[in-house]
């Protein structure tokens, strides 16, 4: 029993971390930098299928298999062109990426591709496997971006 509440207590951390700080600028469509809007787009919909994801496994929707299925395969195609992605140092205001992946580009990679095996590991079959293999590729986005992205500046209204 307190086995599993330390996995659902784990399980919320990660989502709470997921929904902090892994939102899109609202500039990306202003033509600063093509590439950069492009990695925007990229992360955009990785976070939108991820969030379809952890509503289904968190029960906040109902589980469709071919909804998750989707959702996986974008998931799969896209991490597979992070590293195209993020080849060439490209910054731009818009950018919460670091600086620290063009310097530790081997790391950065070897983290998108425990990303990729994340992904193409999923199991969108069923409700618990979705449960069982979701928490390895939310893990594997959380460190790449606790360690290459910079939090976002939040919006201060006082």
């Amino acid at each position: 029993m307190k086995l599993r509440l330390a996995k659902a207590a784990a399980f919320l951390a990660v989502i709470a971390a997921l929904a902090i700080g892994s939102s899109a600028p609202s500039t990306a469509g202003n033509g600063l930098n093509k590439h950069v809007t492009r990695r925007i787009a990229l992360m955009t919909s990785q976070k939108a299928a991820m969030d379809e994801l952890t509503s289904m496994m968190a029960g906040r929707s109902y589980f469709d298999p071919a909804k998750a299925k989707a959702a996986r395969r974008l998931l799969v195609k896209s991490t597979g062109s992070i590293r195209k992605h993020f080849k060439k140092p490209r910054l731009d205001p818009r950018s919460n990426a670091r600086p620290l992946i063009w310097h530790a580009w081997k790391d950065f990679e070897a983290r998108a591709d425990l990303a990729q095996t994340a992904a193409k590991s999923l199991n969108a079959r069923t409700l618990p496997g979705l449960r069982r293999t979701l928490p390895s590729l939310m893990q594997s986005c959380i460190s790449c971006h606790e360690t290459f992205r910079n939090t976002p500046n939040t919006f201060i209204t006082h």
